[in-house]
């Protein structure tokens, strides 16, 4: 099946698919980078396998499936909760009092 577009048309919209292609990966990569330093400075969790920088610049590139490997490794329920604070552990007392 061949699709011919009159005059300049599908030069156009063969530009503003690409423009909105751009404009969504970037969208998801800066969304990406400011979830991973949230994550960092808010929670006792880490981001996982790279920094988000890395994680950042891999949704730019990769778009919105690289966001969604993101999310599936760090917001679902596939991921593991964060470890509890755990107390500090005193000594066991004296054996003969």
């Amino acid at each position: 099946m061949n699709i011919s577009l009159p005059g300049n048309l599908g030069v156009l919209v063969f530009y503003l698919y690409w423009l909105a292609l751009i404009v969504v990966h970037a969208g998801f990569a800066i969304a990406v980078f400011r979830d991973a330093e949230a994550l960092e400075q808010g929670t006792s969790r880490k981001v996982c396998l790279v920094p988000g920088g890395i994680w950042a610049l891999a949704t730019l590139l990769g778009g919105v499936i690289t966001a969604g490997i993101y999310w599936v490794l760090h917001h679902s329920t596939l991921r593991p909760a964060a470890e509890p604070a755990t107390p500090p552990v005193s000594p066991p007392p004296p054996a003969g009092e």
